[in-house]
């Protein structure tokens, strides 16, 4: 990494104003889920924090348009291949452990399977993506020393904002997401790299039977 969190980065917010914006944005605005506030508060504060992540994003250039596409990343091979790995494990898990999910929704209701694949992958995926990925790391690398740091604090900030599900294995796979989204992130600088990767493994789970636990209708 070319710059510490010592370093003043010119045209840029200070570490301090960082450090605040980050907490507000991805450690405040999830903790909302938490408390039963009036109706409409929760969704006016996150549509706000959306516009000014948008916004700063923009100004700062931290969504390169090259970015949006695969940006000359070629080495599906590793991420495919660990993918698989996970499907496996998890379909004898859920076989295991909970039989009667297994693959509920495909053979209950294959219509609202297919939906659920263009809305999560368009509606959640891709914005998610291009927060959690493109504009935490983009925005906030100057704080760290580490790039493995780096990765660890936005996979809390990407599991933290599950907070309006806060169940242990939501928050356990996200973390675990976080770092493996973030990581290709880093590779690749692809958005939608990154995304694909994301989509297989949000979908799967929801395929697989576990979507229950990740607020998916029907799951």
């Amino acid at each position: 990494m070319s710059r510490t969190g010592n370093e003043p980065v010119t045209g840029h917010p200070s570490a301090r104003v960082l450090v605040i914006e980050a907490l507000l944005l991805f450690g405040g605005v999830p903790l909302l889920f938490l408390f039963d506030l009036p109706r409409g508060v929760t969704p006016a504060i996150m549509l706000l924090s959306f516009v000014y992540v948008a916004v700063q994003a923009i100004r700062n250039r931290l969504i390169p348009k090259r970015s949006l596409g695969l940006n000359g990343f070629r080495r599906f091979g590793p991420p495919l291949l660990l993918f698989a790995v996970f499907a496996v494990v998890s379909t004898v898990v859920v076989a295991l452990l909970e039989p009667e999910r297994l693959f509920s929704v495909v053979r209950t209701n294959p219509g609202l399977w297919l939906l659920m694949l263009v809305v999560y992958c368009l509606f959640s995926v891709y914005p998610q993506t291009l927060v959690f990925r493109s504009f935490f790391i983009g925005r906030y690398r100057p704080l760290f020393r580490d790039e493995w740091m780096l990765l660890l604090a936005g996979a809390v900030a990407f599991a933290w904002a599950h907070t309006i599900i806060a169940h242990p294995l939501v928050f356990a796979l996200t973390f675990c997401g976080g770092v493996l989204f973030g990581r290709t992130w880093l590779k690749s600088h692809s958005a939608l790299a990154v995304s694909i990767e994301h989509a297989l493994y949000g979908f799967w789970l929801f395929t697989v039977g576990l979507g229950g636990y990740f607020a998916f209708p029907g799951g």
